[in-house]
């Protein structure tokens, strides 16, 4: 059974910094089974948002590339922090399929 759709409020910390409102830009992402990291677009796998969360930390920067289990291929991301219901200051991380699709990973 699937979690519950949780919400994102993506660039409220460097916006309330900077005195300017939070954006009205939302996502809304499901937590996978391993609590640590979160998929908000179809295209996108638990099993590759875990390894997005592993090359977060593992690589510096903030764009870092991980493997996709369910596709074979390794894919860019870019990440920034964000804030989530679920465990506050986190990491939104963004990337492209081969197709075109948008793949949208949250690590905690």
């Amino acid at each position: 059974m699937k979690k519950a759709l949780l919400i994102a409020l993506t660039g409220l910390a460097s916006a309330s910094a900077v005195g300017f409102a939070a954006p009205a830009h939302a996502d809304r992402f499901s937590v996978c089974p391993s609590g640590m990291s979160g998929v908000a677009t179809e295209d996108t796998s638990c099993a590759f948002a875990d390894n997005v969360r592993y090359s977060w930390y593992a690589q510096p920067g903030s764009i870092v590339t991980a493997f996709s289990p369910v596709t074979q291929k390794t894919y860019t991301m870019q990440c920034t922090s964000t804030l989530t219901s679920v465990w506050g200051e986190a990491k939104r991380c963004v990337g492209v399929n081969s197709a075109g699709a948008g793949l949208i990973v949250f690590v905690s």
